[in-house]
């Protein structure tokens, strides 16, 4: 498990630069991606039977999450110096209400994920999400060197 996960992460960072970048943008996304559902089977140590229950439910749970997300871009994309002071109080709302959502969110799906893994493998996994994006920094860091 641990050779396929290297393989994974190594074959993210030595991609090809002829494809269109559309397509390269695309297909680094499908690397990272891969790379972080094999980071996050082998953290957890998932069996074949828990990955295949597992990784459905995460990944509604991820396109959930991402809508949160989306919904808090916007709110950062507006110039703070040309917005009144009731303007910047009701994006904080915004703010705070979408973090809010997240939470309540992670909270829902921690009791669905329990039903299919182990608390342990719960906590590697919340450990795993906070790991994988430092990995993914280092190995570009690595790649990239200033």
């Amino acid at each position: 498990m641990k050779y396929y996960l290297f393989f994974l992460l190594l074959s993210v960072f030595s991609l090809s630069g002829s494809a269109a970048h559309a397509q390269k943008g695309h297909h680094d996304r499908s690397n990272v991606e891969s790379a972080k559902v094999a980071f996050l089977t082998d953290k957890m140590a998932l069996t074949p039977d828990q990955a295949q229950k597992f990784w459905p439910l995460y990944n509604e749970y991820e396109s959930k999450r991402r809508e949160i997300w989306r919904a808090n871009r916007s709110t950062h994309r507006k110039k703070l110096e040309e917005m009144s002071d009731a303007e910047v109080k009701a994006m904080i709302d915004v703010i705070f209400a979408n973090r809010h959502k997240e939470l309540d969110l992670e909270q829902e799906y921690s009791v669905k994920f329990q039903k299919i893994i182990s608390l342990q493998q719960l906590a590697l996994l919340y450990r795993g999400e906070y790991e994988f994006p430092k990995l993914l920094l280092k190995k570009l860091e690595a790649k990239h060197p200033n």
